[in-house]
């Protein structure tokens, strides 16, 4: 018999805050903490969401300071969050508790640290524990022994779907194995030169053009790309048997799952990266065995890219045909700007969190909607509505898909 998956904790890092609460109502609110970025080494001002140091500070123990990359910092403190959410306690078996967490580019930040040390001071000097903190892994190893977690443990690294993997792996393995609760997640922490370099090279994101509250447009005719930003987003899976068993707080049910890849040339409807596109969602819809016209609400990617957010409208209204008009939609990406690996779980955390609040989020700074992107109905603004089953996209601009059904419960 096929078991029920649920959420029962979220915990989230980003440049609008540290936790949930923070986060969703500053959200609503309007607030955003974009600003302009100096990209070290580059002659280039551009625009980032970088999580606060100041803030982050307090909740990273301090035996651990210094000694662990920031994108391990961020899913250590989104995952004790996501811990005390969930009420995870002594009384779980420690051995039936796992980790999965993505990211796209793992430790960079104490790559970069390390060989400034190599070229000026010499091999000696490097870190003793350079590879531990860079590999894809760090995160999920360095959480499973804070919290002392020995379940299965897997860094995933699938671009800004690595988040979205995690959780359909996580999903995959509480159904087939003897495992009660999974920490999963995403986490990134890209703000590096050549991470810039290369997204400034193929015309990606945003260097210019609107004040810093608005550079992030999703949707919008006048967008120019997306806005990088770092952060994590991290939910514990839990069966429902065990969140049952022990009277725990259920955000919804993880009900559908679709993945796929397809590089785009964004030349026409009929190429490899709109159908996969449109395979992802019909996949999720699928496993969760639902028509298109029971979603009640689509939480897009809407990266604010310039092809990228007009193909996925061409593709929601491919899948949902006409019932697309009677689907609001909306792009958190505008607040949060774009956080690769980590996107996927932060935007997941917002679908649940509107499952739980019925409220569904506004698109920020969209002003005029994109004629490009067809007649489906994009939120300006938040509203409050009954919605049982939500939709959330998570394409990545490289050819990575994930598509996740949620359900309330």
């Amino acid at each position: 018999m096929k078991k029920k998956i649920v959420i029962t904790g979220m915990g989230m890092v980003s440049s609008l805050g540290i936790g949930l609460d923070e986060n969703w109502e500053r959200y609503l609110s309007g607030v955003s903490e974009i600003k302009e970025y100096e990209i070290e080494g580059m002659d280039l001002v551009t625009h980032a969401g970088k999580v606060s140091d100041d803030k982050l500070g307090p909740y990273i123990p301090e035996k651990k300071k210094g000694k662990i990359d920031r994108f391990t910092c961020f899913a250590m403190v989104a995952s004790k969050m996501a811990l005390e959410d969930a009420k995870i306690d002594e009384g779980f078996e420690r051995e039936k508790i796992g980790v999965f967490i993505g990211s796209a580019f793992s430790g960079l930040n104490i790559i970069e640290k390390q060989l400034k040390v190599l070229y000026r001071e010499g091999p000696r000097r490097v870190h003793p524990l350079l590879m531990q903190n860079n590999i894809t892994n760090a995160s999920s190893g360095e959480v499973a022994i804070e919290f002392t977690l020995k379940g299965p443990n897997i860094g995933f690294a699938s671009g800004g779907c690595s988040a979205g993997y995690s959780l359909i792996q996580a999903c995959n393995t509480l159904q087939l194995h003897d495992i009660d609760a999974i920490v999963v997640g995403g986490t990134e922490a890209p703000l590096l030169p050549y991470v810039f370099a290369e997204l400034k090279s193929n015309g990606l994101y945003q260097t210019n053009g609107y004040d810093q509250d608005k550079v992030s447009r999703p949707f919008d005719s006048a967008r120019k790309g997306f806005v990088l930003s770092e952060g994590s987003g991290v939910v514990i899976l839990e069966t429902l048997r065990s969140a049952e068993k022990r009277g725990a707080e259920i955000y919804g049910e993880l009900v559908g799952c679709g993945a796929s890849y397809g590089k785009n040339n964004y030349t026409n409807q009929q190429n490899h990266g709109f159908l996969s596109k449109v395979a992802c969602i019909q996949q999720a819809l699928e496993s969760a065995a639902i028509q298109p016209s029971q979603v009640e609400y689509i939480n897009a990617s809407g990266i604010s890219g310039i092809e990228e957010d007009r193909e996925e409208s061409e593709v929601m209204q491919t899948v949902f045909g006409r019932d697309v008009q009677n689907i609001p939609v909306s792009s958190t990406k505008g607040t949060f700007g774009y956080s690769i690996g980590a996107s996927g779980a932060i935007d997941a955390i917002f679908s649940l969190l509107s499952l739980k609040k019925q409220t569904l989020p506004q698109t920020q700074n969209l002003e005029h909607i994109d004629p490009s992107c067809g007649t489906i109905p994009i939120l300006k603004e938040s509203m409050e509505k009954p919605v049982n089953i939500i939709l959330s996209n998570n394409f990545d601009y490289a050819g990575n898909n994930v598509s996740l059904v949620f359900r309330r419960i």
